[in-house]
């Protein structure tokens, strides 16, 4: 019996940027030429009850575990795998 192919088409996977946050790389301090992923995550200001004042809240930054899926400068075939990038 022959195999079909299981893996997701190319339709069926979805890059759509997470709302209000963007991707940001952040250079190893041990190992420079590596870049880890991260999130940046805008935040909405802070309205106080009491007197309508608004806080501006910066924006926080979190580990990204989505890898180079979330990435729209990336070229993804999803048949070839990730990169090797600690080969060298």
């Amino acid at each position: 019996m022959k195999k079909r192919d299981q893996a997701p088409k190319k339709d069926g996977i979805t890059r759509q940027p997470f709302p209000n946050s963007s991707k940001v790389y952040v250079k190893g301090k041990l190992f420079p030429e590596l870049s880890v992923a991260m999130r940046e995550i805008a935040l909405e200001d802070t309205t106080h009850s009491m007197t309508g004042y608004k806080t501006k809240n910066e924006a926080i930054t979190v580990y990204d575990t989505s890898g180079p899926y979330t990435d729209l400068t990336v070229d993804i075939d999803i048949h070839k795998g990730l990169d090797r990038i600690r080969e060298p």
